[in-house]
């Protein structure tokens, strides 16, 4: 008997080493996990010529990561962007990628401009991982380089991507941009976009692409990655907590039963009731709080369309800008 509850102790002990190692492994792979698409959130285009650099009038305006064109093209780009830029008033910038760990098009450009200082910027992003383009507009740009006008941009460089003519693509967006500086015709001087959807009776011929383009879907992975399930230290408290259960399952398990109850105690020829009492202790008044409506709104971060129609969003540095996004 000694004998087997020295080997059941030390199957235990064993056992409860090899379910904590596995655990810790466990934990350890899911932080990786974990971070690795959190990381994703936090991926934006960069370059060795940092865009914090104070000669802003000399910054680098074309970030073709993807490498979709050669040198020549990009110092054509460049100069274009530049001098097009200088004669509407804004910087006009380009961004390509083709990284499958960056964030959503519409946060990967907020991201890149919260380098900045606050200034009259648009930018262009064909994220070639995802098959998406993706526009935003601050500043001046905000009001003039709205949802409607970006549409329109969409529709005269969509075919030229598709093709891969990118130079044309990019040629074409910089000289339409600076083009709608000088347009008065239809300005967004509303730049609070609370509402999720635009207004009943907007786009009643669905001319423009919002419905196209899936920003519900990224906001909601968004939610998921920042959500608790996913940080390390719950994930790591509930293995130890399955581990903790296991392992004290087993040692329960490993050790002596006790065989005899009490019904072997029992003299039941002789039992019976021998009193009965009713004794008041307490009461008690549970209060239950009232389940309250929530609402959500498309503002803030989230991005959404304001009481003209035209949509944006607000960077995490509280930067307000105009946007739109297509699959191609």
């Amino acid at each position: 008997m000694v004998l087997k509850r020295h080997l059941l102790g030390n199957v235990v002990r064993y056992m409860g080493r090899f379910f904590f190692s596995l655990i810790l492994i466990l934990a350890t792979m899911l932080h990786v996990l974990a971070n690795s698409k959190t990381n994703h959130l936090a991926v934006y285009a960069s370059s060795d010529e940092a865009v914090t650099t104070e000669d802003y009038t000399n910054l680098k305006r074309i970030y073709d990561d993807a490498e979709l064109m050669n040198d020549y093209e990009i110092e054509e780009l460049e100069d274009l962007s530049h001098e097009s830029g200088e004669k509407a008033g804004i910087e006009i910038f380009i961004l390509t990628h083709n990284d499958r760990g960056a964030t959503y098009p519409e946060k990967y450009i907020e991201d890149f401009e919260d380098q900045l200082p606050i200034g009259d910027r648009v930018y262009f992003l064909y994220d070639v991982y995802r098959g998406e383009i993706f526009m935003e507009g601050y500043g001046l740009a905000e009001t003039y380089i709205h949802s409607k006008r970006i549409d329109k941009i969409f529709d005269n460089v969509e075919d030229y991507l598709r093709n891969k003519n990118y130079y044309d693509a990019f040629k074409t967006y910089i000289t339409m941009s600076a083009a709608y500086m000088a347009d008065d015709s239809e300005l967004n001087y509303d730049h609070d976009y609370s509402y999720d959807r635009p207004p009943e009776g907007f786009d009643p011929d669905n001319e423009y692409s919002y419905d196209d383009y899936d920003y519900q879907g990224y906001y909601d992975k968004e939610e998921l990655l920042n959500s608790v399930f996913m940080n390390f230290w719950f994930q790591l408290i509930v293995a130890l907590a399955i581990g903790g259960i296991v392992v004290g399952a087993l040692a329960y398990r490993s050790s002596g039963r006790m065989t005899a109850g009490a019904r072997d105690y029992q003299d039941r020829s002789r039992g019976g009731l021998i009193g009965r009492r009713d004794q008041y202790i307490r009461s008690s008044v549970t209060r239950w709080r009232k389940p309250q409506q929530s609402s959500s709104s498309g503002g803030g971060s989230r991005g959404g369309f304001n009481s003209g129609g035209f949509r944006g969003g607000r960077s995490s540095g509280g930067r307000s800008h105009s946007s739109g996004g297509r699959k191609l």
